[in-house]
């Protein structure tokens, strides 16, 4: 019964230890940072379960597929993932916060709204640049039918507060002696309206264009909503191309860039560090006779960095503006269509919360059941045998902390913005140059086209990538 204690330790101990990092990932993300957009679906691909693999993982490999412009296969990708992500997020919308004393990662990722939204704008892109246009119009209409159906009832849900069992946190925090209040002290800001993301400025511009060369749908209603979102600010670039010219066409540009801010995981210790940077720990927690080896408790939330006022923080060679020179010599900087990383950074901040909320009370209930069970296996072990035991508790305790990991799933590649722009020509073929700058105005990468043709009345679409 003494061996059974403390193998049953350090069974869990290995159990829940776990590596934060893969092989795969560093693989996939070496290739992504070398420009080999298609080694990197590649490995991603190889590694994961075919007909049901995790939807972030599967977002993954369908931009990547996008960004190498395997068009047929990203659009598959995109379609697969898109019918996953409906289903989840049906599920996800409709069911109640969910158990506190699970772990976010534990769950199946249903992806994020913004992830809902952009997806089906992405491929409404595959569509037209194999030259399916009815396809893209179809990817447009669902976006239309997801912007009534799903955003709503989001928005509804987004805001509501946690429930948690308090008697059970309650309890557990006794046994270890945890002064509760100055644990919550740490909590992130409670959510606002402001946080929650509520629609796509992309893909309304993107609508809006798709309907234009269409001459179908509603267009102005599109330009009308992309306005609203950006404070109502006139869109030249697609008020032009509702009124093109007679005799006249338009050349547009759309241009995915960037890489998306990454969430990352916030810790939290308690105790905390004394001033000169050195742990605290709990050292006189006893259970009956029974005197608990020095321990801490672990709390976790995802979190974006941004700097005091909240701007994210990005490095200095970013892609900051977009420069398009045509063969007939005019140019034109691109206008920003949406900042992907806002949503990103709004979806964090619902979730900031909740999350550590959720961490505090796993946390705390694991590691006092951990407490209590080490003490029986302490006391349960003769005096000589007594410092082998604590070493396995020690670890079973460490155990619970390793075990403990933000949920910063997300789709890892999308673009960091999108930005757009067109000019008014006349009929003719033309070829262009799209030149990508980073803050300190450094050239950063360069994407020429030729024979854009351009015909009286529509717009033609162009999409330039430069994922740096």
């Amino acid at each position: 019964m003494k061996k059974l204690s403390l193998l049953s330790l350090l069974f869990v101990f290995f159990f829940l230890a776990g590596c934060a990092s893969t092989k795969v990932d560093l693989e996939a993300e070496k290739y992504f940072s070398e420009g080999n957009y298609s080694a990197s679906a590649s490995v991603i691909q190889k590694s994961i379960n075919k007909k049901n693999p995790p939807i972030d993982k599967a977002l993954d490999v369908a931009i990547l597929n996008h960004y190498s412009k395997n068009y047929l296969q990203s659009s598959k990708d995109f379609n697969k993932t898109d019918r996953q992500m409906e289903d989840a997020y049906t599920k996800s919308i409709s069911k109640s916060t969910g158990a506190a004393s699970l772990n976010e990662n534990i769950s199946d990722y249903t992806g994020n709204v913004y992830e809902y939204l952009l997806i089906n704008a992405f491929n409404s892109l595959n569509y037209y640049n194999m030259g399916e246009f009815d396809e893209a119009l179809v990817e447009i209409r669902k976006i239309e039918n997801k912007q009534k159906e799903y955003i709503s009832k989001y928005g509804e849900l987004a805001l509501q507060d946690l429930d948690i069992d308090t008697e059970t946190l309650t309890e557990s925090a006794k046994t270890m002696n945890v002064n509760m209040r100055e644990v919550y002290r740490q909590t992130p800001r409670k959510p606002t309206e402001d946080d929650i993301y509520k629609d796509s400025a992309f893909a309304h511009y993107l609508a809006a264009l798709m309907y234009i060369k269409d001459k179908s749908g509603t267009p102005e209603l599109h330009v009308r909503e992309y306005e609203a979102i950006n404070r109502g600010i006139k869109c030249a670039s697609l008020r032009d191309d509702l009124k093109i010219p007679s005799g006249m066409g338009r050349l547009d540009f759309v241009s995915l860039a960037g890489k998306i801010i990454r969430r990352k995981e916030g810790t939290v210790y308690f105790p905390s560090f004394a001033a000169n940077g050195t742990p605290i720990f709990l050292t006189s927690v006893t259970i009956g006779d029974i005197t608990i080896p020095a321990f801490r408790l672990k709390y976790v939330y995802p979190y974006v960095e941004a700097d005091k006022n909240g701007n994210l923080v990005k490095p200095s060679d970013s892609i900051s503006s977009i420069k398009v020179t045509l063969s007939d010599g005019s140019n034109a900087r691109l206008n920003l269509i949406e900042w992907f990383d806002e949503a990103v950074q709004k979806d964090v901040a619902l979730r900031a919360r909740k999350d550590f909320i959720r961490s505090i009370f796993r946390s705390t209930t694991k590691k006092a059941a951990a407490v209590t069970s080490a003490a029986v296996a302490i006391r349960a072990t003769p005096e000589k045998f007594r410092s082998i035991t604590e070493i396995a508790v020690t670890k079973t305790l460490d155990a619970v902390d390793l075990a403990e990991t933000a949920d910063i799933r997300q789709c890892r590649y999308f673009p960091s913005f999108a930005a757009g722009g067109g000019f008014t020509l006349k009929p003719g073929v033309y070829s262009a140059k799209v030149e990508y700058f980073d803050t300190n105005e450094n050239l950063v990468g360069t994407e020429t086209f030729e024979n854009l043709e351009v015909t009286a009345g529509r717009p033609t679409i162009v999409e330039s990538i430069c994922i740096k």
